[in-house]
């Protein structure tokens, strides 16, 4: 006969272990969203966020680091490329502006970054290499609701510059308020006289 010692801390531990990742796997969700508040949706495309934020939990990213370099933008945006963008449940919220020069951009940076200055220096390294004569920024950061962002674009009606952004479905137990934090480079002229963020 064969006997086996179960020590009860070390089984308690990994069960207490097992529901835990659980329930954040279940939390965090897999399928796409067509509202930033967080209102389940089944299908996937823009997303124009409402500005409404939520108060943020003080769990760590659940993204990894933010990425930088020049990513290419998605179809029907107005900017060239994408210098900066990360998703985050640290990121201040409902921050917006067009950034014509380098002491803009470390200014939004500083603000983005809510009292990080880690992020806030990748945020102006991520507009370093911008030709303020021939382009400007545009700095956006925005509630997503119940899901991370893992994309944006930046479009224009009118005088109006919109950001939409590919995420995926929430579950229906939301634990969390996601922030994207993003930045734009977009040639002057197709940037609005008078922009206003819609």
């Amino acid at each position: 006969m064969l006997t086996v010692k179960v020590n009860q801390r070390g089984a308690t531990w990994a069960v207490a272990l097992a529901v835990s990742l659980t329930l954040g796997a279940v939390a965090c969700g897999s399928g796409t969203s067509d509202a930033a508040d967080g209102a389940p949706s089944s299908t996937t495309g823009p997303v124009t966020p409402s500005g409404d934020t939520t108060t943020a939990t003080t769990a760590p990213p659940t993204t990894g680091g933010p990425t930088t370099g020049g990513a290419t933008p998605g179809a029907g945006s107005i900017a060239s490329r994408v210098v900066y963008f990360s998703s985050s449940v640290r990121a201040v919220a409902g921050t917006h502006e067009v950034l014509r020069d380098r002491g803009e951009l470390d200014r939004f940076a500083t603000t983005a970054a809510h009292n990080d200055g880690r992020t806030a220096a990748e945020i102006s390294a991520g507009g370093a290499a911008t030709d303020f004569g021939r382009y400007v920024l545009v700095g956006w950061t925005e509630s997503t609701g119940c899901s991370a962002a893992t994309s944006a674009t930046l479009g224009v009606a009118g005088n109006s510059l919109k950001l939409r952004v590919e995420q995926p479905t929430p579950t229906a137990e939301c634990l969390t308020d996601f922030r994207v934090t993003v930045l734009f480079e977009v040639p002057k002229d197709r940037i609005p006289a008078r922009p206003a963020f819609g």
